[in-house]
């Protein structure tokens, strides 16, 4: 039973109708949350060196001057959660330039900047070793070393607490369609309290992106359908824009939201879809980091 039935039994036990339940249990993710504080498993470190296969050198953006390294995660470790097919084993490691994500225009131009490494069980590693462009004294920042432990956590989106005002026809539906949300936002309280987080110290690994702007499932939407949204009259066009923001949500998830050593008002997000996180295909994550100054 994952957690996902694990809710439901318990919604259901307490009377709530089980068509009620299902829609609101869709509704919840399920993100692994990585903290530097020894509670839970152990479940990778953040900065320090990369351990890279044998013969692999670091990672490089477009200039040539490598990519500094931020997060490691052991995938064994890791707790399995609904819908995130992580690796079973091996390691993933994430590499981001934000200065170069700043100045890049583009999802295309941003993937240069940043890198997803997925290193299989069993691969020969050897600590790795970055080279200078010749004539450079510029010096690549390697982030302090922190253990991180993770555990399971529940996250429903933020639009179940606004008032219909603020809602499209779809949404303002769904609300109700649910007369015992309340009961049910509670109960997931109960079932996984809410750890104080904070975005610069901590590690996200699915659930719901972070965003202080707009989302990255905005920034993704197809650009022929939301021009023909803009033309429908403003009820019709609301309900377009999230049916096509939700599509891209089911699409895509976070594999990792985390914010950048020293830089107080930048947080690093990589996503992929759930297609090439089953594949193993990490070389089709994108970055979207965000500047929140």
């Amino acid at each position: 039973m994952d957690e996902r039935d694990q809710f439901r039994r318990a919604a259901i036990e307490q009377g709530v109708p089980e068509d009620e339940v299902a829609r609101f249990a869709e509704l919840i993710r399920f993100p692994i949350h990585a903290w530097p504080r020894e509670e839970g498993v152990h479940a990778g470190r953040r900065g320090g060196r990369p351990r890279l296969p044998v013969g692999m050198p670091w990672p490089t953006h477009p200039k040539g001057f490598p990519l500094p390294f931020l997060l490691r995660l052991d995938c064994a470790a890791l707790p399995r959660v609904p819908d995130l097919a992580l690796p079973a084993d091996g390691t993933l490691l994430f590499f981001l330039d934000q200065e170069g994500a700043r100045d890049a225009c583009g999802i295309e131009k941003e993937k240069a900047y940043a890198r997803v490494v997925y290193v299989p069980a069993g691969t020969e590693t050897v600590d790795g070793e970055y080279v200078l462009p010749a004539g450079t004294a510029w010096e690549p920042f390697l982030a302090p070393e922190h253990e991180m432990y993770a555990a399971v956590q529940a996250e429903l989106p933020d639009w179940l607490d606004r008032s219909e005002e603020w809602l499209c026809d779809t949404e303002i539906q769904l609300l109700r369609d649910m007369p015992h949300r309340k009961e049910m936002s509670a109960l997931v309280e109960q079932l996984w309290p809410e750890r104080n987080w904070c975005i610069q110290r901590d590690v996200f690994v699915g659930g719901y992106t972070i965003s202080a702007q707009d989302p990255p499932e905005v920034i993704m939407m197809d650009s022929e359908r939301e021009r023909q949204a803009m033309s429908l009259p403003h009820p019709e066009r609301r309900v377009a824009l999230y049916e096509e923001e939700q599509r891209v949500m089911r699409e895509w998830v976070p594999l990792a939201q985390f914010g950048v050593p020293d830089e107080e008002f930048v947080n690093a997000r990589f996503l992929i879809r759930h297609e090439d996180l089953a594949a193993r295909r990490f070389d089709k994550a994108l970055s979207f980091c965000e500047f929140t100054e």
